[in-house]
């Protein structure tokens, strides 16, 4: 398992995930599946704008990503596991993590506007990402909506991977 190397502090993490009250509004967002292709895309634009090459999908991180996102229900900080390291001979990685009721492109802009959450969007060494968020139920914000259910927002997880020198 990696170590988390440029990754934002818990401390600018848990403002993200203070978002969603225990129980919430429905807000009308896209599904998970779009939801994390609008994230990826608006980091890639990020990464164009400062001329960093595109990051590359990685499926694999993509379903680790996915199981973070999951743990972000109902939490209070953001977790602090080691970041996978079985997606390939990577030796470089780091994550953002978002709980909150706005667009993906909203995430993503205040990812940009974080000092300590920025570096990975454009960190020249990343080269692949997978992006993964789940529905958070409306009526309950410690679980995942089902079909149907109102939705009160997303938890997402973003990793990147890439090598350090």
């Amino acid at each position: 398992m990696f170590r988390r190397l440029a990754i934002a502090p818990v401390a600018a993490l848990t403002l993200a995930l203070a978002a969603c009250a225990p129980s919430s509004e429905a807000v009308d967002l896209p599904d998970a599946t779009a939801f994390e292709n609008q994230i990826l895309e608006q980091v890639n634009v990020l990464r164009f704008d400062q001329n960093v090459d595109r990051l590359d999908v990685s499926e694999c991180l993509a379903d680790h990503a996915r199981e973070r996102a999951v743990g972000l229900l109902g939490a209070v900080e953001a977790p602090t596991e080691d970041l996978p390291a079985d997606c390939g001979d990577y030796d470089y990685a780091g994550e953002n993590v978002s709980r909150s009721d706005q667009t993906a492109t909203e995430v993503v802009d205040t990812w940009a506007a974080e000092a300590t959450q920025a570096p990975n969007l454009v960190d020249e060494q990343f080269e692949i990402a997978g992006v993964g968020c789940v529905p958070v139920a409306a009526a309950d914000n410690t679980r995942v909506a089902e079909d149907g259910e109102g939705v009160a927002g997303m938890a997402c997880s973003i990793i990147f991977q890439g090598y350090s020198e």
